[in-house]
Protein backbone atom coordinates (compact mmCIF):
# COMPACT_ATOMS: atom_id res chain seq x y z
CA UNK A 1 0.00 0.00 0.00
CA UNK A 2 2.63 2.41 0.83
CA UNK A 3 4.76 1.64 -2.99
CA UNK A 4 1.06 2.72 -4.16
CA UNK A 5 0.66 5.44 -2.27
CA UNK A 6 4.39 6.61 -2.96
CA UNK A 7 3.84 5.76 -6.78
CA UNK A 8 0.53 8.18 -6.98
CA UNK A 9 2.26 11.04 -5.44
CA UNK A 10 4.82 11.06 -7.93
CA UNK A 11 2.51 10.86 -10.70
CA UNK A 12 0.47 14.24 -9.03
CA UNK A 13 3.54 16.11 -8.89
CA UNK A 14 4.52 15.51 -12.12
CA UNK A 15 1.26 15.97 -13.70
CA UNK A 16 1.31 19.66 -11.52
CA UNK A 17 4.84 20.33 -13.08
CA UNK A 18 3.31 19.59 -16.51
CA UNK A 19 0.18 21.76 -16.04
CA UNK A 20 3.20 24.85 -14.34
CA UNK A 21 4.96 24.86 -17.77
CA UNK A 22 1.71 24.48 -19.46
CA UNK A 23 1.05 27.62 -18.41
CA UNK A 24 4.16 29.84 -19.34
CA UNK A 25 4.87 31.00 -22.56
CA UNK A 26 4.05 34.13 -24.89
CA UNK A 27 0.64 34.94 -26.08
CA UNK A 28 0.33 37.39 -29.17
CA UNK A 29 -3.05 39.19 -29.51
CA UNK A 30 -3.62 40.83 -32.83
CA UNK A 31 -6.94 41.87 -34.59
CA UNK A 32 -6.74 40.26 -38.64
CA UNK A 33 -8.54 42.00 -41.00
CA UNK A 34 -8.18 39.55 -42.95
CA UNK A 35 -8.97 35.74 -43.42
CA UNK A 36 -5.35 33.94 -43.61
CA UNK A 37 -3.75 30.39 -43.61
CA UNK A 38 -1.53 29.13 -41.02
CA UNK A 39 0.33 25.53 -41.53
CA UNK A 40 -1.90 24.59 -44.26
CA UNK A 41 -5.36 25.48 -42.45
CA UNK A 42 -7.57 28.30 -42.86
CA UNK A 43 -8.13 30.80 -40.26
CA UNK A 44 -11.07 33.42 -39.87
CA UNK A 45 -10.91 37.38 -39.46
CA UNK A 46 -10.73 38.31 -36.29
CA UNK A 47 -9.31 38.60 -32.80
CA UNK A 48 -6.07 35.95 -33.43
CA UNK A 49 -3.92 34.76 -30.16
CA UNK A 50 -1.12 33.05 -30.80
CA UNK A 51 0.77 31.28 -28.54
CA UNK A 52 4.77 30.28 -28.40
CA UNK A 53 6.48 27.79 -25.98
CA UNK A 54 10.11 27.36 -26.69
CA UNK A 55 11.10 24.17 -24.58
CA UNK A 56 13.49 23.16 -26.28
CA UNK A 57 11.89 23.39 -29.72
CA UNK A 58 10.03 26.34 -30.85
CA UNK A 59 6.85 25.82 -31.64
CA UNK A 60 3.18 28.34 -31.97
CA UNK A 61 -0.42 27.61 -31.48
CA UNK A 62 -2.81 29.83 -33.51
CA UNK A 63 -6.34 30.84 -32.27
CA UNK A 64 -8.57 32.54 -34.02
CA UNK A 65 -12.61 32.68 -34.12
CA UNK A 66 -12.79 29.16 -32.66
CA UNK A 67 -10.32 27.71 -35.12
CA UNK A 68 -7.17 26.66 -34.22
CA UNK A 69 -3.64 25.76 -35.84
CA UNK A 70 -0.56 24.08 -34.93
CA UNK A 71 3.06 25.19 -36.51
CA UNK A 72 6.70 25.08 -35.87
CA UNK A 73 8.94 27.60 -36.92
CA UNK A 74 12.33 27.89 -37.38
CA UNK A 75 14.02 30.39 -35.23
CA UNK A 76 16.06 33.18 -36.84
CA UNK A 77 18.64 35.53 -34.80
CA UNK A 78 18.83 38.91 -36.13
CA UNK A 79 20.99 41.88 -35.13
CA UNK A 80 19.04 44.29 -34.69
CA UNK A 81 16.31 43.81 -31.97
CA UNK A 82 12.29 44.18 -33.04
CA UNK A 83 11.07 47.56 -32.62
CA UNK A 84 7.28 46.13 -32.01
CA UNK A 85 5.54 42.34 -31.66
CA UNK A 86 4.33 41.95 -34.51
CA UNK A 87 2.70 38.96 -36.96
CA UNK A 88 3.87 38.93 -40.41
CA UNK A 89 2.14 37.80 -43.46
CA UNK A 90 3.14 37.11 -47.03
CA UNK A 91 0.42 38.25 -49.36
CA UNK A 92 -0.71 36.50 -52.71
CA UNK A 93 -3.41 38.20 -54.52
CA UNK A 94 -6.44 38.11 -52.04
CA UNK A 95 -4.81 34.88 -50.16
CA UNK A 96 -2.58 35.82 -46.76
CA UNK A 97 -0.50 33.34 -45.33
CA UNK A 98 1.18 33.46 -41.74
CA UNK A 99 5.09 33.86 -41.86
CA UNK A 100 6.61 35.19 -39.02
CA UNK A 101 6.06 36.34 -35.52
CA UNK A 102 8.23 39.09 -33.77
CA UNK A 103 8.54 40.24 -30.26
CA UNK A 104 9.22 43.83 -29.14
CA UNK A 105 12.85 43.77 -28.15
CA UNK A 106 13.53 40.29 -28.86
CA UNK A 107 16.54 39.76 -31.33
CA UNK A 108 14.99 35.95 -31.95
CA UNK A 109 12.21 35.88 -34.30
CA UNK A 110 10.05 32.86 -35.56
CA UNK A 111 9.34 32.28 -39.21
CA UNK A 112 7.03 29.62 -40.21
CA UNK A 113 7.99 27.48 -43.48
CA UNK A 114 5.64 28.27 -46.91
CA UNK A 115 3.06 25.27 -47.10
CA UNK A 116 2.35 23.50 -50.57
CA UNK A 117 -0.47 26.27 -51.69
CA UNK A 118 2.40 29.09 -50.68
CA UNK A 119 4.99 27.15 -52.50
CA UNK A 120 2.65 26.57 -55.80
CA UNK A 121 2.02 30.34 -55.62
CA UNK A 122 5.37 31.72 -55.97
CA UNK A 123 6.58 29.10 -58.53
CA UNK A 124 3.18 30.79 -60.20
CA UNK A 125 5.24 33.75 -59.94
CA UNK A 126 2.96 35.42 -58.55
CA UNK A 127 3.21 39.06 -56.76
CA UNK A 128 4.36 38.63 -53.32
CA UNK A 129 3.78 41.02 -50.50
CA UNK A 130 4.49 41.79 -46.76
CA UNK A 131 1.83 42.48 -44.65
CA UNK A 132 2.88 43.18 -40.96
CA UNK A 133 0.29 43.96 -38.13
CA UNK A 134 0.96 45.07 -34.92
CA UNK A 135 0.25 42.65 -31.85
CA UNK A 136 -0.34 43.21 -28.37
CA UNK A 137 1.93 41.06 -25.77
CA UNK A 138 0.93 39.23 -23.06
CA UNK A 139 3.38 36.77 -20.90
CA UNK A 140 2.01 33.53 -19.20
CA UNK A 141 2.70 32.25 -15.97
CA UNK A 142 5.89 33.16 -13.54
Amino acid sequence: MKNHTATMLILALAGLTGLASAQTGTTIIADVPFNYIVSGKAMPAGESRVKLENNGQAYLWVASEGRSAFAMPFMNESSKAAEETSLVFHKYGNRYFLAGVKRQGQTLSYELPAGSLEKELRASNADEKDVTLVASLKMLGK
